[in-house]
């Protein structure tokens, strides 16, 4: 069956690219031309233009279409041919606003605390004790034992004098239950230090009255040494 190339036209006359249109046949020399197509070939756009249909010509036009431009202050992407900035549109995203930056600010604080406390409280010798919820609640357990070991109620455990398990998988040693309850009251202090530097950060982002006051609140320095 004989075809012939032709061209398809989005809604708003833009090249959509090329489609087939096959001859009749019922009428020998008459194309079956699909609907929103034209048989005359576009011209070969320059970048960032489009070849676009009107007038029964085609015509080269601005095509920023899949971009991100702002309007009236919103993030929008461009779904049509032309040139945005004749309808409003800007490339400047607008200034943030102060809610914004306090909501960047709080996040960035959390991330930093996040990390400090997946890092571990410091127990000497390079190591460190998790603090996690679970871990926190065994070492409450274990300081405990220890305290009430150190007043011959009980016996101190071998699986604590063992040594407590450091996220290093290497062992801390706790020979005494007096090494049980000093681990216990380091980790405690660190744990409570870290917590209360990020209420202390997060009290003074809350309080900032402007983006210089926010900027000013340093969120590398200050907590716990690790």
């Amino acid at each position: 069956m004989t075809q012939k190339t032709v061209y398809q036209l989005s809604a708003d006359g833009a090249c959509a690219g090329p489609a087939i249109a096959y001859e009749s046949p019922l009428e020998p020399g008459v194309f079956l031309t699909p609907a929103g197509c034209v048989d005359i070939a576009p011209p070969v756009p320059d970048t960032g233009k489009v070849a676009v249909w009107k007038d029964e010509a085609w015509s080269l036009a601005p095509d920023h279409r899949g971009e991100t431009w702002y309007l009236d202050g919103a993030k929008a992407v461009v779904d049509f041919v032309g040139d945005p900035a004749d309808l409003g549109y800007g490339k400047t995203p607008p200034p943030r606003s102060l809610g914004d930056l306090r909501t960047d600010k709080l996040a960035a604080i959390a991330a930093v605390a996040d990390k400090l406390l997946g890092a571990g409280a410091p127990a000497g010798s390079g190591l460190h004790v998790a603090l996690d919820n679970g871990s926190r609640a065994d070492l409450t357990a274990m300081a405990a034992t220890a305290t009430a070991a150190s007043t011959g109620t009980i016996a101190w455990p071998e699986s604590y004098s063992r040594g407590w398990i450091s996220i290093e998988n290497a062992r801390i040693p706790l020979a005494t239950p007096a090494a049980g309850l000093a681990l216990a009251a380091s980790v405690g202090d660190y744990y409570a230090a870290l917590i209360q530097y990020r209420r202390d950060l997060k009290d003074a982002t809350l309080a900032a009255e402007n983006a210089e006051a926010l900027e000013a609140i340093d969120i590398a320095a200050g907590w716990p040494a690790s």
